[in-house]
């Protein structure tokens, strides 16, 4: 017998619903556990890493919070890619994708307003 809990102000990222349950966990060959997920409502399972940049990625989550510092503070991708141990395709797999998020995570610029860089 399954046990299912209702989880809170969780939302299915394919159908936006709120009828989710928890469905299990998975162990990572990282060590870190994800939490799995069932909607009631449309049938469909996903993680808590579904719908964000981080989907599909078998990297830790702080080894790319590194490697985007580095490349923030100046160091180059392939310095990167040499101090992490990953390749500098990998490093530019992961700007790319945090960038085609960047509108979600960043507010707009107010109208008229001055900006300094």
């Amino acid at each position: 017998m399954v046990t299912q809990y209702k989880v809170e102000k969780m939302n299915c990222v394919y159908c936006e619903n709120e009828r989710v349950v928890k469905n299990g966990r998975k162990k990572l060959k990282t060590g870190q556990i994800v939490q799995n997920y069932l909607c009631n409502e449309c049938g469909r399972r996903f993680n808590e890493r579904s719908g964000t940049p981080m989907t599909r990625l078998r990297t830790p989550g702080s080894k790319v919070e590194m490697a985007l510092k580095a490349r923030g503070e100046g160091l180059g991708i392939r310095a990167t890619a040499r101090v992490l141990g990953k390749s500098p395709s990998s490093i530019t797999t992961w700007e790319k994708r945090l960038s085609n998020q960047l509108g979600k995570w960043s507010p707009k610029a107010p109208e008229g307003g001055e900006i300094t860089i």
